[in-house]
């Protein structure tokens, strides 16, 4: 477990940057547009990479402190998006977007897992090895 904590804020940089390139390959390469939730996660996972590489690059464990911030806000859009998918009253079309739908799934891990819930699991992830960092980083 020591050993984990002593590179949490290099696996929270490793899930973060793999969030971006599952994102760029769907989005860029195979032209799946994104509801406008997915892009509100983006919006918080493409800085995590940024600030985690850079705080794993210098040792720098007070960038978990701005990476957690980020990872919870996303956390709660893929959440939301998760939620909304099985209780209709609460979408909002406006969110979605026209073209794409919150509720289509275009990507199904193993048959049941999709964006949103692999986002939310990314993002969990990613706040619970900061929340690790922190806490050793303390004196």
């Amino acid at each position: 477990m020591n050993g984990l904590k002593s590179y949490a804020l290099y696996f929270a940089w490793v899930i973060a940057l793999c969030g971006l390139l599952i994102s760029l390959y769907f989005g860029e390469l195979l032209r799946y547009e994104p509801c406008h939730l997915c892009w509100y996660q983006r919006i918080f996972l493409f800085p995590l990479v940024i600030l985690l590489g850079m705080g794993t690059y210098r040792e720098d464990y007070n960038s978990a402190i701005y990476g957690i911030a980020l990872a919870i806000l996303g956390g709660l859009f893929a959440l939301y998006q998760i939620v909304e998918t099985y209780i209709p009253a609460l979408r909002v079309q406006a969110l979605c977007g026209e073209k794409s739908s919150c509720t289509e799934s275009v990507f199904l891990l193993f048959g049941w897992i999709s964006f949103p819930i692999l986002s939310l699991a990314g993002f969990a992830l990613i706040a619970m090895l900061l929340g690790m960092v922190c806490v050793r980083s303390k004196p």
